[in-house]
């Protein structure tokens, strides 16, 4: 694609996107098969960081940056709003 380089690799100055799994829970075990755990047992709980573009847009185990009661509180008046007109 031409853009090796920028991306394909962590190295600095290049772009990235890095998924971060907390390989110790108990969700994948037994712990053999590192990527078929993580393909069909992994869930959002299981991701301690997402970083976009060097960006962290999760860490801790917590969104960066949303404020996930006003996400939540917006999704509920929608729903309402939806059923009221259904």
């Amino acid at each position: 694609m031409g853009i090796s380089d920028r991306t394909g690799s962590l190295t600095p100055g290049k772009r990235a996107d890095v998924v971060v799994v907390d390989p110790a829970a108990l969700n994948f075990a037994p712990r053999f098969d590192w990527i078929g755990q993580t393909v069909f047992n992994g869930r959002p709980e299981n991701v301690e960081a997402v970083f976009v573009d060097g960006r962290p847009l999760k860490f801790g185990g917590r969104l960066v940056g949303v404020d996930t009661e006003r996400v939540v509180r917006e999704a509920e008046t929608a729903a309402t709003r939806l059923r009221a007109a259904g």
